[in-house]
């Protein structure tokens, strides 16, 4: 009966929004409808970081502090509550949990005096920019200069989580439940406010350790991070947790296409592995994971392959934090000097089921016109960590070849062109260690280089369905080159 209730439910929805889906093709297509560039330079609630980068350390020391929140909603059994991820029809309804979705916050500060930097990556597929916005809105009395200067929320992209986006509801009906998203907004706007307020002064570590077993590349030309990248931050006072702050790429899709049930996925696993070996808290921050980066549960790596799609995600979760504590031993300290800097920037949306979804409303973004085009206004980000840590944030799934190199020729590339712009890793010395904060600020979809960007869906560009358009990565490239050499 269950079944047949959602088959008519979902069909229900496409009927009754088909008004909406019909005015939203026409004005796809046409372009009519849409607002001018809005007058505003700068939109409210975008904070554009330190005023000022420094070279040398201020302090001896820094400062962090660090929250967590369950998201899970109490009332999972009398609601309905779309999966995000896996587009499916009837869309996928959430019918238990497995373990918990949560938001995790730290707050690291460099006692320059100049403010401090506040990261919180959510368990869900993607959260977007004005979302986000709203939760910078919530912390207004604690943002300026000496306070909180930059405020980065990012998603962990887990499709085991419910829809933070829209886009898996039974389009044309939206997946999001508004109720669920102030939720999340209160709650990291909390964890926050809680990390800032519960500051320690301590010292921070740095290490990394290529396992190129632990990743799979799943596009072509097959360039990836293969670090986990781990920063430690050690307390002064004694019997204060210490926080583990990880960073890797890799998609949580491990409890499968059928799954129902709500799961943090290998992000909780890898938390409770290390929370119950370690006096310590842990936040995953998710990295460049385009190209359908996933996590390598195989055999290789010990995994037995009998098990369960969600057993072996528990025993790749335990392999991670065994490479953590490796890490965390191995770390070396780095100076207290951050550096936050962020631009906005402006995409071209040139992907009709992009254009689809942004005019039936289906997400919380708001698209205009200008010069017979249509955009929409994100952001970006870059982070200096110590001397020679540089982090770039990008506002969706970015390919790691924007990063790393290894593009396509154009003897290779889909459209035969080269690739017009440097990879971002050229800006840096080779001494740097280069990390990517990805779905931070926003969730675009993925950021596809130009050159090898089809529109066809045909097999090998599945990402280009879920992009804003063929000019995102340039767009995104010349951004953050304007942006770097602004402060380097």
């Amino acid at each position: 009966m269950a079944v047949v209730i959602r088959w008519i439910s979902a069909i229900m929805a496409v009927l009754l929004g088909l008004p909406t889906l019909l005015g939203a093709v026409f004005q796809s297509l046409t372009k009519l409808g849409y607002d001018e560039r809005p007058v505003a330079a700068i939109s409210e609630n975008f904070l554009e970081g330190n005023a000022e980068f420094i070279d040398e350390a201020k302090s001896e020391y820094w400062s962090a502090g660090y929250a967590r929140k369950v998201l899970t909603p109490e009332d999972i059994d009398e609601t309905r509550y779309f999966l995000g991820g896996f587009l499916k029809f009837p869309a996928q309804e959430a019918t238990g949990v497995v373990d918990d979705l949560c938001v995790r916050a730290v707050v690291l500060d460099d006692n320059s005096g100049r403010g401090a930097a506040a990261f919180a990556w959510i368990d869900g597929v993607g959260f977007m920019n004005a979302d986000i916005k709203e939760i910078r809105e919530k912390l207004a009395d604690i943002t300026g200069k000496g306070k909180l200067i930059s405020i980065d929320v990012g998603s962990t992209h887990n499709h085991s989580a419910i829809d933070t986006q829209g886009l898996w509801g039974n389009i044309p009906k939206s997946g999001r439940n508004q109720d669920y998203i102030d939720s999340i907004i209160s709650k990291t706007a909390d964890a926050i406010r809680e990390a800032y307020n519960s500051r320690e002064k301590g010292m921070l570590y740095y290490s990394s350790k290529a396992c190129p077993k632990l990743f799979h590349d799943g596009r072509a030309p097959y360039s990836l991070d293969e670090k986990i990248h781990l920063f430690r931050f050690v307390p002064d006072a004694s019997g204060k947790k210490e926080i583990y702050i990880a960073n890797f790429g890799g998609h949580p899709i491990n409890l499968g296409w059928s799954n129902t049930e709500l799961s943090g996925d290998f992000p909780y696993y890898i938390e409770q592995a290390v929370t119950s070996k370690k006096n310590a808290d842990f936040i995953f921050v998710q990295g460049a994971i385009g190209g359908a980066i996933h996590n390598n549960m195989g055999v290789e790596n010990g995994i037995p392959e009998e098990l369960t799609s969600f057993e072996k995600m528990k025993e790749y979760s335990l392999i991670v934090a065994d490479v953590l504590y490796e890490l965390a031993e191995s770390g070396k300290a780095v100076e207290p000097i951050l550096n936050v800097a962020h631009t906005q920037v402006d995409f071209e949306v040139n992907n009709f089921i992009f254009l689809l979804a942004e005019r039936a409303g289906l997400c919380n973004v708001t698209a205009f016109k200008e010069d017979g085009k249509i955009y929409l206004t994100t952001e970006i980000g870059y982070v200096e960590i110590g001397k020679n840590i540089k982090i770039i944030e990008a506002p969706g799934e970015i390919l790691p070849e924007l990063v790393y190199g290894g593009f396509f020729s154009a003897d290779e590339s889909y459209n035969g062109t080269e690739y017009p712009h440097a990879a971002l890793n050229t800006y840096f010395a080779e001494s740097d260690e280069i990390l990517v904060f990805g779905l931070c600020n926003d969730a675009v979809g993925y950021i596809v280089p130009d050159n090898d960007y089809s529109a066809s869906n045909e097999e090998g560009h599945y990402e280009e369905t879920v992009s804003t358009g063929s000019y995102s990565a340039s767009a995104f490239s010349m951004a953050f080159e304007k942006l770097i050499k602004a402060w380097r």
